[in-house]
């Protein structure tokens, strides 16, 4: 399974899940990086220094986007380039996953061609490597971080080999999210579950060099800012932690671990432990609806996304003692998914860095025989195929917010007018793209200002203003598709809310749904004295 060309077809499958993707629009979270991006262009040592509207005001980068500074200085050479250009800017990053998914594949399991696909094919790992986000950046330093300490471990007959090259490598994640600073304990408990107490000095070792990047990080902010972005966006993300808030985390996890990142087949392997973990999902999922005032499609969705996490994860569990190997993935796993429950909010792309580990447990588990081969026929087509469709409708997301911000445009004939948009995502970037300015929250909106806002994507709320309506613009949406955002349906993949009033709360990452992409209301400000 694992010879010396194995790695081809894999990597013939992968590019063509993502080069047909390279002319998809600015989308969603890309908008702010890119943003980021263009704080980089003005200032490289300060680019969190640049204003953006992102949480309804205009504000420092430093204050409202809570990532590292890695992807604005990664595409900043390319923030004016057309977006394809800035696609091809990110598949260095994508090699760079498939060397060290198929390196822990041939490290953990005898599947490195299954490993990668799973890895790699998974529809939350397909959606980021079609993004601009620091998403595949983060996972592939991981990857390939983890796979260089593992692999040099195996040397046989040699000198011990260096490898906190390959901790610093792996510490260089924390620069794209903070998230990658969540296994530097991983990095320093290796030699630790490997070799025990003889291990410390290496455990010392690795975790210094692990904590390098984000301490120089650490040192460049307070340098360039006179604050620290890290405890800043600590204090930032920290405003969801009631109980109810906690609770909500962890079905999401579950559920969008189990609908978007590792799909319940694997786990079949293991059915007693599976089946107890989809019982346990269910009842989780079951409640967290019942909270959340779901019925019918949207908490149908719910549970099916929660009680497939739940087999996936119960399915990995140990019953006995774990050998070092087993221990490290364990432990790279559970720190990643404990650290979801510190977030504002819970999104399929968060799991990126640890879900890994799960997949290669998931492959030790089932064995060489034929149901294991059996397990592996079905899981690699319906990972692909789910990821396919999954990108097939995200891209007409993208399209579809790109298509109103020009409709929209199009609509202002006169020259020199004030043209207010409410909204986030690629529809703000378009349109503040083509010269309309972003509404401050509460702000009143002038008489005879062009005032348009998005339905999905977080508009502003204007002050009480009087309003006529120019014209409501619809982006239909395929019923054949499953869907990465329905608010009927309660589903998202970018996260565990939907824009509305109040927001809908969601668990399942995607769903079959008739809701149009966006809906876009433009409106022409009126004089309320007026005649």
């Amino acid at each position: 399974m694992n010879g010396p060309r194995r790695w081809l077809l894999p990597v013939v499958v992968l590019l063509g899940m993502v080069l047909p993707f390279l002319g998809k629009p600015v989308h969603i979270d890309d908008a702010n990086f890119l943003m980021l991006a263009k704080g980089a262009v003005a200032d490289p040592w300060r680019p969190h220094a640049v204003m953006v509207n992102w949480q309804g005001h205009m504000e420092r980068a430093f204050d409202v986007l809570s990532n590292p500074p890695g992807i604005g200085w990664w595409l900043a050479p390319v923030e004016s380039a057309p977006v394809w250009a800035q696609h091809l800017f990110m598949l260095p990053w994508l090699f760079l996953a498939m060397w060290g998914a198929w390196t822990l594949g041939r490290r953990f399991t005898d599947r490195a061609d299954v490993a990668i696909l799973l890895i790699l094919g998974a529809p939350g790992a397909v959606l980021a490597a079609h993004s601009l986000t620091p998403d595949l950046p983060l996972l592939a330093l991981v990857l390939a971080g983890f796979a260089g300490l593992t692999r040099t471990a195996q040397a046989q007959g040699q000198a011990r080999p260096r490898r906190w090259p390959w901790a610093l490598l792996l510490g260089c994640a924390a620069l794209f999210r903070y998230s990658g600073a969540v296994l530097i304990p991983v990095v320093a408990v290796w030699p630790l579950l490997r070799d025990g107490r003889a291990g410390l000095r290496e455990a010392v070792l690795l975790g210094l060099a692990a904590a390098v990047p984000l301490d120089l990080l650490i040192l460049h902010d307070a340098l360039a800012y006179g604050q620290i972005h890290l405890l800043t966006m600590a204090s930032f993300q920290s405003v969801s932690d009631t109980p109810r808030d906690l609770f909500r985390k962890v079905v999401a996890t579950i559920a969008m671990l189990g609908g978007g990142l590792v799909l319940p087949v694997l786990c079949w392997a293991r059915p007693q432990a599976a089946l107890l973990g989809l019982v346990a999902g269910c009842m989780l999922g079951g409640f967290a609806a019942s909270i959340s005032d779901q019925s019918g499609a949207a908490a149908l969705a719910t549970l099916t996304a929660a009680s497939a996490g739940g087999a996936v994860l119960f399915a990995v569990l140990p019953t006995k003692r774990p050998d070092p190997d087993t221990a490290l993935l364990l432990v790279w796993a559970g720190l990643g998914l404990g650290f979801m429950l510190v977030l504002r909010f819970t999104a399929t792309r968060y799991l990126l860095p640890f879900f890994t580990p799960i997949v290669l447990l998931g492959l030790r588990a089932i064995g060489s025989g034929r149901l294991g081969r059996r397990l592996v026929q079905i899981a690699l087509p319906l990972t692909l195929g789910l990821s396919a469709l999954l990108a097939i409708d995200d891209l007409h997301l993208a399209q579809a917010q790109r298509r109103l911000a020009w409709r929209v445009d199009a609509l202002a004939h006169n020259a020199g007018e004030l043209r207010l948009f409410a909204g986030h995502w690629g529809w703000q970037h378009y349109l503040q793209a083509r010269g309309w300015t972003p509404l401050e929250d509460d702000a009143p909106i002038p008489a005879g200002a062009l005032f348009a806002s998005s339905r999905i994507s977080w508009p502003q709320e204007p002050e009480k203003s009087c309003l006529v309506t120019v014209q409501r613009l619809v982006e239909p949406g395929p019923a054949w598709l499953p869907r990465v955002h329905s608010w009927s349906g309660a589903a998202n993949f970018h996260a565990s809310m939907i824009s509305a009033r109040p927001p809908i709360e969601s668990y399942a990452p995607w769903t079959f749904s008739v809701d149009p992409y966006d809906v876009v209301e433009l409106d022409r400000a009126c004089d309320p004295g007026g005649d």
